[in-house]
């Protein structure tokens, strides 16, 4: 497999955190592990994926600031994410801090979908979508 590969696959990353995260909430797997996975995963999308992404460095400027914000959100999501297993009370820093970064995705959603036309973003922003709503439903 080529790096490339790997990039055009890893929302798949943010799917499986779903189906752990709701796991967790449930009590079917220790909240620790799923800790430890998140983190893995966080660093994964912000330095990591910044320095695999051979692409950034062919785009417009306004390109790559919005892909770069795009990842720390969702690197900031997926740790948030974790956290909130921690936190009892759901308005602190961590349950406000979660909600603007989620808020900050849903307009990169639009963002993505009505003026870029990136569709692997579109769908990466849509899976961290999903990643934000169980919280709420739990």
């Amino acid at each position: 497999m080529t790096s490339k590969t790997i990039l055009k696959k890893d929302y798949i990353l943010v799917l499986i955190l779903v189906v752990l995260r709701f796991l967790s909430s449930k009590n079917v797997i220790p909240n620790f592990s799923y800790l430890l996975i998140a983190s893995i995963v966080a660093f994964y999308f912000f330095p990591v994926k910044l320095f695999l992404d051979k692409s950034l460095f062919d785009e417009t400027k306004r390109k790559k600031i919005v892909k770069v914000l795009s990842y720390f959100i969702i690197s900031s999501i997926i740790v948030f994410s974790a956290l909130l297993f921690y936190e009892d009370d759901r308005n602190s820093f961590i349950g406000n801090t979660f909600l603007v970064y989620s808020l900050l995705n849903t307009i990169l959603f639009f963002y993505f979908y009505f003026t870029e036309n990136i569709s692997y973003h579109f769908i990466l922003t849509l899976c961290v979508s999903f990643l934000v709503s169980i919280p709420i439903m739990t």
